[in-house]
């Protein structure tokens, strides 16, 4: 172990380097793919082994690492997304 001191800016630039998950990576596809003025549609099926809302939460993260302004819908098993201010 090696004891050191480093500034408070240093420290707030340090984060924690995890690779992505094939999920997250896919899910940030979806987005990607996700053309101006359209709303992107989910249909979850009860062999797709996920819930709803965890299909949900993983659009809500993967905007969040993409740094985009998504909107999320629930409505049964289907979700809706859409960029804020250009869809729905």
């Amino acid at each position: 172990m090696k004891l050191e001191f480093i500034t408070p800016q240093e420290a707030e630039t340090i984060k924690r380097k995890m690779p992505k998950s094939r999920t997250m990576e896919e899910y940030e596809g979806y987005l990607k793919q996700l053309p101006d003025g359209q709303v992107g549609k989910f249909v979850v099926d009860s062999k797709d082994k996920i819930k709803p809302n965890t299909a949900k939460a993983r659009l809500t993260r993967a905007s969040k690492n993409l740094k985009l302004n998504i909107q999320t819908k629930r409505v049964d098993n289907t979700i809706l997304f859409w960029r804020e201010g250009g869809g729905k």
